[in-house]
């Protein structure tokens, strides 16, 4: 999908100014000369400055093209089906997570998705299981990041 200079260059500018508004209400760190709003507020400035050049590069080339352009996989049922069906799975993993825990979740979402673009299950049950169980390793003991629980926390180690 292609989109238009002048079309790409607003929507960079409106997602600026959001996050300037967003995180102009970052509280100030204590004994700092300057705060956590500083470094997201320079790449807003940053990405208003781009917008404002794309969009003049657009009005001064003067060529007539179409806002939205799309690409052969749009008019494609299977890869429109595929694209469709990983937002599905990420939202599933997006409101099931909490509840069911990642290591519920992502195995589901996994092999849903798996199964649903032709893998075989002798395959798909597998990758669908050890994949999540290495990514919980590498984020939640090696990175420390938190990942939920859900139905495991009284497992959770």
């Amino acid at each position: 999908m292609k989109l238009h200079d002048g079309l790409l260059a607003a929507l960079l500018i409106a997602f600026a100014v959001a996050i300037v508004l967003y995180v102009r209400d970052f509280p100030p760190m204590p004994g700092q000369t300057f705060g956590p709003a500083l470094f997201p507020t320079l790449i807003a400035v940053g990405l208003i400055f781009s917008g404002v050049l794309l969009g003049f590069g657009s009005l001064r080339s003067g060529r007539r093209l179409p806002v939205i352009e799309l690409d052969a996989w749009v008019r494609s049922p299977r890869l429109l089906f595929d694209f469709f069906l990983a937002l599905g799975a990420a939202l599933f993993y997006i409101v099931f997570s909490e509840a069911l825990g990642y290591l519920i979740a992502a195995p589901l979402a996994l092999l849903a998705f798996l199964l649903a673009t032709g893998t075989r299950l002798i395959v798909a049950v597998p990758v669908a299981l050890l994949v999540p169980v290495l990514i919980h390793y590498i984020f939640y003991t090696l990175l420390k990041v938190p990942l939920p629980w859900g139905l495991l926390t009284d497992y959770a180690w």
